[in-house]
């Protein structure tokens, strides 16, 4: 059912909720805003098993200013996150 993959039990919410604290121990702080967008992140990778820069222009995230947005939010960092989220919730 389309429910169980909002289900917070979800392996990729699981591995997802691993992640960010393992980025925690290691010193790497989200914004609320940042957070906002992980998730959105996550909840893209859990329905369609993976993400790439293109997907920031369609929904849920043009609605959100899209990959400029995106990229103003994370810097740098947008492709690697976006690299390593894959990884880890596809798995």
């Amino acid at each position: 059912m389309l429910r169980l993959r909002q289900s917070p039990d979800f392996p990729p919410y699981e591995r997802f909720a691993q992640w960010l604290a393992e980025q925690e121990k290691n010193g790497r702080k989200f914004s609320n805003e940042q957070r906002q967008w992980l998730e959105a992140i996550r909840d893209h990778i859990a329905t369609s098993l993976e993400i790439d820069l293109d997907d920031f222009d369609l929904t849920p995230f043009a609605g959100e200013g899209g990959l400029a947005k995106a990229a103003k939010v994370f810097g740098k960092e947008l492709g690697p996150i976006v690299n390593e989220l894959n990884e880890v919730l596809a798995a």
